[in-house]
């Protein structure tokens, strides 16, 4: 009994273990999809790295070197990637003297 036990128990927690490599799965997959649409829009792969941190430097490779050999033997040109856009101006907010002046209530109160 105790060893029908102790089957059980260990089969139930190695099935969790398909949903781990699922995960990691899907993190490759991504990975190399960002590398090989950096190699076709010509990025530099130290650009890619620098743009995309959280993603494993290695699948980021592996997609790009991947599209590199597809382009090759497809003799598919670079298609551009568009102009980066410079970070928006932080708008400046002037403040009103009605804003600064408190309000008649909070000094009575105190607050």
């Amino acid at each position: 009994m105790r060893r029908l036990i102790i089957m059980l128990l260990g089969l139930i927690t190695l099935t969790g273990c398909d949903k781990v490599m699922e995960v990691v799965n899907k993190q490759q997959a991504n990975g190399k999809a960002i590398g090989a649409a950096c190699r076709h829009s010509g990025r530099a792969l130290e650009d890619c790295y620098r743009r995309n941190i959280r993603i494993p430097k290695a699948d980021i490779f592996a997609g790009w070197k991947e599209m590199n050999e597809y382009m090759q033997q497809k003799k598919i040109d670079v298609i551009a990637p568009p102009e980066d856009e410079p970070a928006p101006a932080e708008k400046k907010v002037e403040k009103t003297d009605a804003s600064e002046e408190k309000p008649a209530d909070a000094e009575k109160t105190g607050h």
